[in-house]
């Protein structure tokens, strides 16, 4: 039987309670005992009952309005699009029970998310999605979110000084740990053994997720190789800097820490011998997964961030009840043998 044909009347009488007791049960308000609440929890879990949001929006009589403020769409940052892509078909799931989504795109300067943070604040929503930047900056930008008392959603980037109401990601140290333990693995024991990190296309300055990733790599290697050199460059744009290929003779190993390790396939194909270790499943990336200039792709989940943040900050307005201020991803380690179960 499919569990929205079941009433608070069937539900009361299965638990043998009122149903002003299911009712306060349900929608976790009032005194209820406890042992009158294990049962009603009981049949609630035994029938996987939901409420009937769809009811619950018609009585409201108003929509419910989550601002999202998200990097504007660009064909070479795939990994936003696909962030993009899980939030648009939450928000059409979404679009009968009342949510409405309204997006603010920004450029990647903090004039351009500044801008497109006042903005989104300007229309009062009952709740925001942001993937910030440039926190240090904008911190009475950020305060005034809070005064507001509107439910913040993080994706991308934890701030652990904003008071926000979730985060959807994964954890970034334990990341960086966890490719600096593959690497060590990949590559081959020499008397002097270089590894590069390398921030390919995106500001680290202000990319809190990316130091996070770096401070995991290197101390994973400080517990467990010592010996090991390990530098780090990085890149603002997507054009890579001329010396790079010199700088790569010294290599045994690059761990990018964004989606862009393809951005070096020129460079790769000059060293067969490199192993590298990137993130995400980008079709460029995937193409130098299965070439073999990519050894491990470490896959981030953006759609499914982005989906279920939409969802997260959707069931707190729907059901007034609290949600969990982290949820971290898995982080999938992707092969070129178990690459097909991905794609």
């Amino acid at each position: 039987m499919h569990p929205k044909k079941y009433t608070l009347q069937d539900i009361a009488k299965l638990a043998q309670v009122s149903r002003g007791t299911v009712d306060r049960v349900v929608n976790k308000r009032g005194k209820v005992s406890a042992k009158a609440k294990k049962r009603v929890e009981d049949v609630l879990k035994e029938l996987d009952y939901k409420p009937n949001l769809i009811a619950r929006s018609l009585k409201r009589h108003k929509d419910l309005v989550i601002a999202v403020v998200i990097p504007h769409p660009n064909p070479q940052d795939i990994y936003w699009n696909q962030c993009a892509q899980g939030i648009e078909e939450a928000g059409k799931k979404l679009d009968q029970f009342g949510i409405i989504l309204k997006y603010f795109h920004y450029h990647k300067s903090k004039e351009s998310f500044a801008t497109m943070l006042e903005l989104a604040l300007e229309l009062n929503p009952n709740a925001v999605l942001m993937a910030p930047i440039h926190y240090e900056e904008l911190k009475p930008l950020f305060s005034s979110t809070e005064m507001k008392g509107i439910p913040i959603g993080l994706i991308n980037t934890p701030i652990e000084e904003l008071n926000y109401m979730t985060f959807v990601g994964q954890d970034y140290y334990k990341s960086g740990r966890l490719a600096a333990q593959l690497m060590d693995n990949l590559v081959e024991p020499f008397p002097k053994c270089k590894i590069l990190i390398a921030h390919l296309g995106i500001d680290t300055d202000h990319a809190i997720h990316l130091k996070d990733k770096e401070k995991g790599f290197k101390a994973y290697f400080k517990e467990h190789n010592a010996k090991v050199e390990i530098d780090t460059v990085s890149f603002a744009s997507d054009n890579l800097a001329e010396d790079l290929p010199n700088q790569l003779e010294d290599f045994i190993g690059i761990y990018v820490t964004t989606s862009k390790a393809h951005l070096l396939s020129t460079h790769l194909n000059k060293h067969p011998k490199m192993k590298v270790i990137g993130y995400d499943l980008v079709p460029k990336n995937i193409a130098q997964l299965q070439t073999g200039n990519i050894h491990i792709l470490l896959n981030q989940n953006p759609k499914l961030q982005g989906d279920a943040c939409i969802n997260t900050l959707s069931e707190h307005l729907l059901y007034n009840t609290e949600v969990a201020r982290k949820r971290l991803f898995p982080i999938d380690i992707v092969l070129t043998e178990n690459l097909e179960s991905y794609i």
